[in-house]
């Protein structure tokens, strides 16, 4: 969805003090296409106010259309070579920081591509996500995947997971404490969540400013630093947190796109490479906290 293309009725839109730590004071940070993103002067999160409401943007989610037109007009599916490099990287690393193994949980799975890449880390693996079409596709790699949120996973099953992972979820979470406490219900006792989101600290935002690409409005609501991650998972009960920065790769196409150069990511679809990955370093912050 193309913030220059999605600017609904003001009847749609609501006023929010911080989503982390309720406080009122911020400052703004960059308008983009109407939409105005402010830093809470408290905690550090970015986030938008005032914002389209909840209902709103996940009857959008729910669309088909969502994955059609994701990343720049380019279509979610044109991702899938530079998805699986990055989810295969992103293993062997939770690997090395003894996250995987047991029962994996991933919450906002997309087309499956992660449970997919986790097969050989993890002996169970479920999903969720809104879009039926996702979950239709996911299916083919996963033990099971739930359209909706956390509540879509059946109520009758006893199961509890040794690892819940969100990759590029939590910069859409409206309620990000209620979010991450809702999680610990489906935890074993010594589980691990693993949240990854766009780091909004790093190098790529402090030389891109305002054209940096993770500033996604009405979307992108809540964006991370060290600070405002840390502050999330240790208020809400997880211990023993720890955090990485990693890279991400996109086709080229996507990033010449998210990059503004429209022309050239159009010639790279052209001549067939415009799903070639490119890893982009210092873009994804990554938070491990245990049960």
């Amino acid at each position: 969805m193309s913030s220059k293309e999605y600017l609904p009725n003001t009847d749609s839109f609501e006023n929010t003090s911080c989503p982390l730590c309720n406080n009122e004071s911020s400052s703004l940070v960059y308008e983009i296409n109407s939409y105005k993103y402010n830093r809470c002067n408290n905690c550090d999160l970015v986030y938008l106010n005032p914002r389209l409401n909840e209902e709103s943007l996940l009857s959008y989610y729910a669309q088909d259309s969502f994955y059609t037109e994701y990343s720049a007009g380019t279509g979610y599916e044109i991702q899938e070579k530079a998805l699986r490099s990055t989810f295969s990287k992103y293993m062997k690393e939770l690997r090395k920081r003894n996250v995987t193994g047991g029962k994996l949980l991933e919450i906002g799975c997309g087309f499956g591509f992660l449970l997919d890449e986790a097969k050989d880390f993890f002996d169970y693996r479920i999903g969720t996500d809104f879009s039926k079409e996702a979950v239709n596709h996911a299916k083919k790699f996963a033990d099971d995947v739930y359209c909706g949120g956390l509540e879509a996973i059946p109520e009758d099953t006893t199961t509890k997971f040794d690892c819940v992972i969100n990759f590029s979820v939590l910069e859409h979470v409206y309620n990000p404490n209620t979010f991450i406490q809702e999680i610990h219900n489906y935890m074993t006792p010594k589980g691990s969540l693993v949240i990854s989101t766009p780091f909004i600290g790093g190098m790529w935002y402090k030389v891109l400013g305002k054209k940096w690409p993770f500033f996604i409005p009405p979307e992108h609501v809540c964006l991370y630093n060290h600070n405002s991650i840390s502050r999330l998972m240790k208020q809400n009960g997880f211990k023993n947190t720890e955090i990485f920065i990693s890279s991400h790769a996109w086709p080229i196409a996507v990033f010449l796109s998210k990059m503004g150069m429209h022309k050239l990511s159009s010639m790279t679809t052209k001549l067939k490479i415009g799903d070639a990955p490119l890893f982009v370093p210092f873009t994804i912050i990554n938070i491990i906290g245990f049960k």
